[in-house]
């Protein structure tokens, strides 16, 4: 089997493992049934690629928190599903990249890449650090009832981010 350049250990990744074996969904990433499969990723991936209708002339960065293990297998298990010709960049984003060793941050820090620009690569982190405390209360939930909870709280959380756009004091 393969390694990842960094041969790194992700404490996400192990704190997912760790509940995986009681809980049906560990709430990385996405929903991810038991352990850290990565075919919801897979999926989510393909699917932003065929909403956005990506052109393999324009080429797309993908930037994922563990992508130097990621990527290693990405094209065996879903080339057939991409775009003839598309090139893919890989990144981590700036807040992950500092958790991998010394060489995957020169390797995959977005400031690193060519064209990129500045760029963060963490949409979702700011939501998840509020969210974080309240999937920790519905692991043992039925599923409907964990979706609409966390539904809820990041409808919630929309809300008064929406609210506040105009507000320069905050």
């Amino acid at each position: 089997m393969q390694k990842a350049p960094c041969a790194n250990n992700f404490r996400a990744i192990e704190q997912a493992m760790h509940f995986s074996k009681a809980c049906d969904i560990t709430g990385i990433v996405v929903d991810l049934f038991h352990g850290e499969q990565q075919k919801n990723v897979d999926w989510s991936f393909l699917e932003c690629i065929r909403m956005t209708n990506v052109d393999s002339e324009q080429g797309i960065m993908l930037i994922y928190d563990i992508i130097c293990q990621y990527f290693i297998y990405l094209y065996s298990w879903i080339r057939h599903l991409l775009p003839d010709r598309l090139e893919i960049d890989q990144a981590i984003g700036l807040f992950h990249v500092h958790g991998n060793k010394e060489e995957c941050f020169y390797r995959f820090a977005p400031c690193f890449i060519p064209g990129t620009g500045i760029v963060a690569g963490e949409a979702c982190e700011p939501l998840w650090a509020k969210l974080n405390p309240i999937t920790t209360a519905t692991r043992t939930a039925t599923l409907a009832h964990r979706a609409e909870v966390l539904d809820d709280h990041a409808s919630d959380l929309n809300h008064k981010k929406g609210l506040g756009i105009g507000n320069l004091d905050s």
